[in-house]
């Protein structure tokens, strides 16, 4: 489990890059990525990372959902979003967006993060800032997936601005401490400076970029055609210009509260306003 949520995480960054790049070349406006926390291969877990890419005059905008937003699946009653993608796959999921925040979502893309700290090692790594106080919960997170892997791997030895391996960027993007400054929404932060670290580092290096095209392939499920990601890809990483990112919802749309059988949840206090909010920010 540890493993392949930090494993989705870090994809969630490569997948992007080239997901801004197809929605592009597709004239699509908007994509929702998945990332499920699957433990077992051919067995659908819930969406860890719930996130609409837009593409719009050359903007790209990355808009993370929060995963413990309390709406209504059909068939289901009421739960976290992320047990829709579980329920039902990736069609439950976006309906239940749509239904829920009256969005017009049609394409997704689903992530498969099992290659993920493998094609970021072939970048290189990426630079990241770590404080003193996550560099403790990061190892810890390193420690499981080097157990889950079955092999040993490097453990963060100091703090502040590092180059770190793929499985140690994992393991920062999934860090979570409910009670602490490393709670969920801090973790969609640090989920998106992973991103914007290894979109930034593809504009860059290109070449390198460009050779790790079938790696990035590989770890999606889409019917985007092959030719027009590989062509999007190629005209992405000649732009300069790196995502926006924000987040869904904000808070004064919600309140925490823990509901019996479903746990702690972000419960939206008034739909019709989130809805509209939720609309402009991935128009």
């Amino acid at each position: 489990m540890l493993y392949t949520t930090a494993m989705k995480i870090k994809s969630k960054c490569l997948l992007i890059l080239m997901l801004i790049v197809c929605t592009n070349s597709l004239y699509a406006q908007q994509i929702l990525l998945i990332g499920s926390d699957s433990r077992e291969e051919n067995k659908r877990g819930n969406a860890d990372l719930i996130m609409v890419i837009t593409v719009k005059n050359k903007e790209v905008k990355l808009t993370s959902i929060l995963r413990d937003t309390y709406v209504y699946i059909k068939g289901y009653g009421n739960q976290k979003i992320n047990a829709a993608y579980r329920l039902g796959g990736r069609k439950l999921l976006i309906s239940t967006i749509n239904a829920n925040f009256k969005t017009k979502l049609v394409s997704s893309i689903v992530t498969d993060f099992n290659n993920t700290a493998r094609v970021i090692d072939s970048f290189g790594g990426i630079t990241l800032t770590i404080d003193k106080g996550i560099h403790h919960y990061v190892n810890n997170y390193i420690g499981e997936q080097a157990y889950l892997k079955g092999v040993p791997l490097l453990p963060l030895t100091r703090t502040g601005t590092i180059k770190m391996t793929g499985d140690q960027a994992l393991a920062y993007a999934r860090v979570r401490v409910a009670g602490t400054c490393y709670d969920d929404h801090a973790r969609v932060e640090r989920q998106k400076n992973v991103t914007k670290a290894v979109i930034s580092y593809a504009v860059k290096n290109k070449s390198v970029a460009l050779k790790n095209l079938s790696d990035l392939w590989s770890m999606i499920d889409t019917d985007i055609n092959l030719k027009d990601y590989i062509k999007t890809f190629s005209s992405f990483l000649n732009k300069q210009r790196l995502p926006r990112s924000q987040v869904f919802p904000k808070a004064d749309l919600y309140t925490n509260e823990r509901i019996d059988g479903v746990g702690l949840v972000l419960k939206i206090n008034n739909f019709r306003k989130a809805s509209y909010y939720l609309n402009n920010m991935i128009k």
